[in-house]
């Protein structure tokens, strides 16, 4: 799918970004017909011109300005990648770190330091976080007349039910109870 950038009509040069730009394009501009300029061979030319365009996107004032300045986040390792695979499919088994790490093919340290530098969480943190979005999907789902709070709890591997409360609380604004009666099951 392609579509085009509306940008606005004019641009401000006063911008330390757009004087930047603009000072590319002038050497583009200087250099471009003249035979012995490195810009006619496409080892350079080619990204000096993706440098003036990705440079324009950055200064010049359209609807996606935000999106395309704000900065790219380093993707997660691959084995960072892999333990966040295995948990997203399998959050109801009884997964270790250390299985995680085995099944990653690196220490467990290496593992849990990965997931904080990477996802600011541990890999257990992390595992939490997708059972209690889950059991949070299947209160809402579930039957009241057929489920309880503590049989989805224990399903996604939350075996005190205090606690799984308390989190369930912190992170949708409700208890599950509330969730359950409340479910789409119900409409």
């Amino acid at each position: 799918m392609t579509s085009q950038i509306d940008f606005h009509l004019v641009m401000s040069t006063m911008t330390g970004a757009a004087r930047s730009w603009v000072a590319m394009l002038l050497v583009f501009a200087e250099q471009l017909f003249r035979p012995d300029s490195m810009l006619t061979r496409p080892m350079v030319g080619l990204p000096f011109v993706d440098s003036l365009v990705r440079g324009l996107l950055l200064a010049a004032d359209h609807p996606h300005g935000d999106a395309v300045a704000a900065e790219a986040k380093p993707a997660a390792p691959r084995t960072v990648q892999v333990a966040v695979d295995v948990i997203e499919a399998e959050p109801h088994l009884p997964l270790t770190v250390s299985a995680l790490a085995a099944r990653s093919h690196v220490s467990v340290r290496s593992l849990q330091e990965s997931f904080r530098r990477h996802l600011g969480m541990s890999p257990m943190a992390y595992l939490r976080e997708v059972r209690l979005r889950r059991a949070h999907r299947a209160l809402e789902e579930s039957d009241p007349s057929v489920a309880t709070v503590a049989s989805i709890a224990c399903q996604w591997g939350f075996n005190n039910l205090g606690r799984f409360a308390t989190a369930h609380a912190e992170r949708f604004g409700e208890v599950p109870s509330v969730t359950l009666r409340r479910t789409r099951f119900a409409r």
